[in-house]
């Protein structure tokens, strides 16, 4: 019952890669599948005529109009595969482009980051990042070639069913239990590999390990070669010795059906040598006979072969329509966002991410006025970050609201408050773009603006000193292109948080990876920028916090203070115990 749950499934996948070819190029599609039947029939057209070729010269009878039939059919033959790759190209190009296409459009759609939490969904996305690329041209070479073998099969056994039909239905008997079991033995090495191991997970790992630019300077100052080496040879040792076992079991299931289907075919060989010979069929039927085996043994292998070679591909593109059907129920409010607002409150407010059973924050209540500037601090752990989250709305409350002039944040327009916030991530992106590019994002380019935030972030002397201009690619791994080190690129993402310019601003650990002068002085440049935005800025630094209005001291998950910061200096002793411990260092 559970093979049979499984080959269902394999036809029900195998349907909608079919039909997912006709959505990407309609018309490319359609000859693709045209071009299957017909690849199918002109073989045996070429044994028919050759049958009959010999038939006619056998019986002195004109065998011209024969030899004609045969060289079209044998040179259509030889030409259509040629035809039928390039077409398959073709849709190779745009199918690839469309699955991509459509992964990112999905992935667009999603405003909340809850999936990145689910560790099921997450591997699977990792998969279908990696593997887009490479995977729709399996589905397209092993989707047709399935079609076109089987198609061939069916016609050399209807065919031969005209002279025997019981040595065409005794092949048919012999030949679908060797498939279902070849198909089972393949089935249960790709789990191995794939679904029932993580060995080859880990085996990318170590050899990328060694492989790879951003580990290469760690790899040989610790001298880690040897050791990622055994432990590679050693895994792939153990996945070979499991995969070996079922290609043992497949070694001895195909020499069964071996002895089997020789059997068969030699006795249909005796059959129709005898027929021949009594008279009762024209010799052209053994080269026919000869022939039709030919054809339905290649045919039986490929249709074998390649079915479970799509089996691996079908379950990628399984998970590619889960990744599409994927909801994460995040609503989309109808609300703009407002011009000017009075304040922002937060209210009660739990939080436990998604997949977890701990609670990050608990019972966190605030009031932030228009055009404050409020330092978010505490210990590693206590849920800084995960509060910036929340009020830009990646993820929504468990608990509690939080809302903007009355307005819960869960009814403004995601796309327009998201157009009203802007931030500097603690893991801020490195995209391998343009220094422009990286700045403007998904903004309209304006030159002046791009100037002025490189500037106000602290870049302007590198852009003056020709080290640097707006076309300068910021990747090594593109031609002309250079990096940056991680302050300069802390200032990158500075900028592109000032071009974007959103009335709300986030700095999760902006300046970390600063010293404090030059902390100090973004700060000061920032503020100047932003001297009538509403601010929250996380800083480990607290030295940062002369620059809040109000500091929000968070300890394990709870508001332990929310005041200014000479207030908390006076009035919570942990809060003040924080700052001494940091003030000779930073101060």
């Amino acid at each position: 019952m559970k093979h049979l749950h499984k080959l269902n499934q394999y036809f029900k996948e195998l349907t909608r890669t079919y039909h997912l070819f006709f959505k990407s190029a309609p018309l490319v599609a359609a000859c693709v599948l045209l071009l299957a039947p017909l690849q199918a029939v002109i073989p045996l057209l070429a044994v028919a005529a050759g049958q009959k070729v010999i038939d006619q010269v056998t019986n002195h009878s004109p065998f011209m109009e024969m030899i004609i039939v045969w060289i079209v059919a044998t040179a259509f033959q030889q030409f259509l595969p040629s035809l039928s790759t390039m077409v398959q190209g073709v849709l190779t190009d745009k199918l690839t482009g469309f699955i991509n296409i459509s992964l990112m459009k999905k992935s667009a759609d999603l405003q909340s980051i809850s999936i990145f939490d689910d560790s099921k969904y997450f591997d699977d996305l990792q998969m279908l990042r990696d593997d887009a690329s490479w995977r729709p041209v399996n589905l397209i070479v092993f989707g047709v070639s399935v079609l076109q073998s089987f198609l061939t099969l069916a016609f050399m056994l209807i065919y031969l069913a005209r002279y025997n039909w019981w040595l065409a239905l005794l092949l048919l008997v012999v030949m679908v239990p060797q498939s279902i079991s070849y198909y089972r033995i393949q089935q249960q090495s790709f789990e191995t590999m794939v679904e029932r191991s993580k060995n080859a997970r880990y085996l990318h790992y170590y050899s990328g390990l060694l492989l790879d630019r951003r580990d290469a300077k760690e790899v040989r100052l610790f001298n880690m070669f040897p050791k990622i080496i055994e432990k590679y040879i050693n895994l792939f040792e153990q996945t070979k010795k499991d995969v070996n076992q079922i290609r043992k079991r497949q070694l001895a299931t195909s020499s069964l059906f071996v002895v089997l289907t020789v059997g068969v075919f030699g006795y249909g060989f005796y059959w129709f040598t005898n027929s021949v010979r009594t008279g009762a069929l024209e010799v052209g039927v053994l080269l026919m006979f000869v022939s039709v085996i030919g054809y339905i043994s290649t045919s039986m292998a490929r249709v074998v072969e390649d079915s479970s070679l799509l089996y691996d591909s079908l379950l990628w593109i399984e998970k590619y329509f889960k990744f599409l059907e994927y909801q994460d129920n995040f609503e989309n409010g109808s609300q703009n966002f407002p011009d000017d607002f009075d304040d922002i409150n937060v209210k009660n407010l739990s939080f436990t991410y998604p997949f977890s059973d701990t609670e990050i924050l608990h019972n966190v209540s605030f009031s932030v006025k228009s055009g404050e500037k409020i330092a978010v601090v505490g210990e590693n752990g206590s849920g800084k970050s995960t509060l910036v989250k929340l009020l830009m709305r990646f993820y929504d409350p468990t608990n509690g609201k939080i809302s903007v002039d009355n307005y819960d944040l869960k009814d403004f327009n995601i796309f327009d408050l998201h157009k009203n916030l802007s931030a500097t991530f603690q893991d801020f992106s490195r995209f391998k773009l343009t220094l422009q590019e990286n700045v403007i994002t998904g903004y309209s380019f304006n030159k002046d603006r791009v100037n002025n935030v490189l500037k106000a972030s602290g870049l302007g002397d590198l852009l003056a000193n020709d080290h640097l201009n707006l076309n300068t690619m910021l990747a090594k791994d593109f031609k002309n292109g250079t990096d940056l080190s991680g302050g300069q690129w802390q200032k990158v993402a500075l900028a592109r948080d000032l071009y974007a310019d959103g009335k709300i601003e986030f700095l999760d650990e902006p300046t970390a990876a600063l010293d404090a002068k030059s902390e100090a002085e973004i700060y000061q440049r920032f503020l100047k920028e932003n001297d009538k935005k509403t601010i929250f800025f996380v800083t480990h630094r607290l030295s940062a916090v002369r620059f809040a209005d109000k500091v929000l001291f968070l300890d394990g998950g709870k508001i332990s203070g929310f005041d200014t910061h000479t207030n908390l200096l006076q009035t919570n002793p942990k809060y003040k115990e924080m700052y001494d411990l940091q003030k000779d260092a930073y101060l």
